[in-house]
């Protein structure tokens, strides 16, 4: 028989926020053939476009987050493994930074990611889960 202890975190309830971004998140393995320069263009704009996002969802400033990643493809094709798109993922959260939803995107302040396998949906693209975490 097994028990389940509740614990104070058990029973918080937590603010979320959903932020779809419908630009396809890129992988490490297409990262690592590209020229530094382009890479530093991508990224730049990933920051910004998430930071605009969160800013549009309305999304807080917060001391602490966790981050779930969902990338979504429209179809079955070229099905990526499971964080593949760590890259896109880290731009947003760097965005999310830039946006003042959290201070840092260091452990005190993004206590983990978490990433999913990808989901089929109208369009490809990348849905973060942002939660509120408690100290």
């Amino acid at each position: 028989m097994s028990e389940v202890a509740e614990t104070p975190e058990a029973t918080v309830e937590r603010r979320t926020w959903t932020i779809i971004d419908t630009e396809r998140p890129w992988t490490a393995n297409a990262e690592r053939r590209w020229h530094h320069h382009k890479r530093a263009e991508v990224v730049r704009d990933a920051r910004e476009r998430w930071g605009w996002l969160a800013k549009a969802e309305r999304v807080p400033a917060m001391l602490k987050v966790s981050v779930e990643a969902t990338p979504v493809k429209s179809s079955r094709a070229a099905w990526p493994d499971v964080a593949a798109c760590y890259p896109a993922v880290k731009a947003a959260i760097d965005g999310l930074v830039d946006a003042g939803v959290v201070p840092d995107d260091d452990p005190a302040h993004v206590s983990k990611i978490t990433f999913h396998a990808p989901r089929i949906g109208d369009v490809d693209g990348l849905r973060l889960l942002v939660v509120e975490e408690q100290d």
